[in-house]
């Protein structure tokens, strides 16, 4: 495989969202968007149609956008975080100073792994293995943006302004108000049954009811906000 052709591939792997974050940001821009259509249909219950369905599709996209840089920055930001506590264990194993807190971080970062699974020495083997081939004069100080870094910006940003895309679709397809809103939400909950399938899949849990699970669960999430004014 070409290296070019390697890299437009990276982009859509886990290197800038896992599948849990990727499921997570499709989910609540599911929800998001449902939620303004619903709140949307009941503010504004004595406009014209016409004016409503403009409202209804530009709206939705205009807070998913918003959304999606949000997190975008926030994706960054913590990313920063991570780069700028391996410079400070770097150091710290450099210093040979305060060893027993760099087992700890190490430890802790290899949390929720495979690892879990080992014994507690084994665990502390595998630290100290780490500690022996980690090279602190060939970890920099961490940069501060980075290319990767504006690249998952730019893809939380598309994730989540594409989710919007279908379920305003019937209101660019029907005349029909009330059977735009209906058709849209219907597409919702099955986004949102697809989301728990995948989510059952990574979890290793059942897809099936996992699917049914989360189309309750956002159902009902949509109600409280819209019940509590959006």
């Amino acid at each position: 495989m070409s290296t070019k052709k390697q890299g437009r591939i990276e982009i859509f792997r886990h290197d800038y969202l896992s599948e849990g974050d990727r499921l997570a940001e499709v989910m609540c821009g599911v929800i998001m968007v449902l939620v303004m259509i619903g709140y949307l249909r009941l503010s504004l219950s004595g406009g014209g149609d016409i004016e409503m369905k403009k409202t209804l599709i530009l709206v939705p996209l205009g807070c998913n956008a918003a959304w999606g840089m949000i997190d975008g920055m926030m994706y960054v930001l913590i990313n920063l975080i991570k780069r700028g506590k391996i410079y400070r264990l770097s150091q710290s194993i450099k210093s040979k100073k305060d060893q027993e807190d760099v087992h700890i971080s190490i430890e802790e970062d290899l949390s929720s792994t495979v690892v879990d699974s080992l014994k507690e020495e084994d665990k502390e083997k595998i630290s100290d293995e780490i500690l022996k081939r980690v090279d602190p004069t060939k970890i920099e100080k961490p940069e501060w943006i980075t290319k990767k870094d504006l690249l998952a910006v730019l893809f939380t940003f598309l994730l989540v302004v594409s989710t919007a895309i279908p379920l305003i679709i019937p209101f660019m397809i029907f005349d029909d108000l009330i059977l735009a809103i209906r058709v849209s939400f219907i597409i919702g909950l099955g986004m949102l049954f697809f989301i728990g399938y995948m989510w059952g899949k990574y979890a290793s849990r059942n897809k099936i009811r996992s699917g049914i699970a989360m189309m309750i669960i956002g159902s009902i999430v949509v109600g409280i906000t819209l019940v509590l004014g959006g």
